[in-house]
């Protein structure tokens, strides 16, 4: 026996039921019980559909499809921060080494002027802003995506959650920033002048 389109649906919507909300590990499952189901029946042909998807769910173990989901995500995981550190690398190469040169040029000098620490904080304030933004508008994008196809990514929904905690970094620094007898500041104020003369 093989699976009709109708054995398939049954199988998303099975996944569904157990907690697996992101369409591509439903993708993934389905295929590997789509499989198991066909072999079982060729050993028992005699069983029904529900009684072959069963068995072959009982071999997930009593986690059920949480270890294959787990597996997963750590995956993805590594997959993007293989993305970040990819962008990142890119920074220090020619030409956009330049630009890193003269970013970090300008914050050494301007440690010079007097209103320094206004300067660090409307910096600050200008990067909260543009990640808010930019978090808001991804989050638009992934409803309007999931109403019109009703399926969710775990790649997209990991990007969403690791943006949100760097915006989350961004703002604990630049609260810590706003207490100037706070010792931090000595780095967040981003003296490298100081700093250099520390290290040497």
């Amino acid at each position: 026996m093989q699976l009709t389109q109708s054995h398939i649906e049954e199988l998303y919507k099975f996944t569904r039921q157990h907690y697996v909300e992101h369409y591509d590990v439903q993708t993934e499952l389905v295929d590997h019980l789509a499989n198991d189901i066909e072999s079982i029946w060729v050993a028992q042909p005699q069983l029904s559909f529900d009684d072959a998807r069963d068995a072959s769910f009982k071999k997930f173990g009593i986690f059920g499809f949480m270890d294959v989901v787990e597996s997963r995500q750590k995956a993805m995981n590594k997959r993007y921060w293989k993305i970040i550190l990819r962008f990142a690398k890119e920074w220090f190469r020619l030409p956009k080494i330049i630009l890193t040169i003269l970013i970090t040029l300008t914050f050494y000098y301007v440690q010079e002027t007097p209103n320094a620490y206004y300067l660090y904080a409307s910096i600050y304030g200008i990067i909260i802003f543009l990640e808010i933004f930019i978090l808001l508008k991804n989050k638009r994008k992934a409803v309007k995506q999931f109403k019109k196809t009703d399926k969710k990514w775990m790649f997209q929904n990991i990007i969403q959650t690791n943006g949100i905690g760097n915006s989350a970094l961004i703002m604990f620094y630049a609260f810590d920033f706003s207490m100037p007898n706070n010792a931090k500041n000595f780095l967040l104020m981003g003296d490298f002048r100081r700093l250099f003369s520390a290290l040497t």
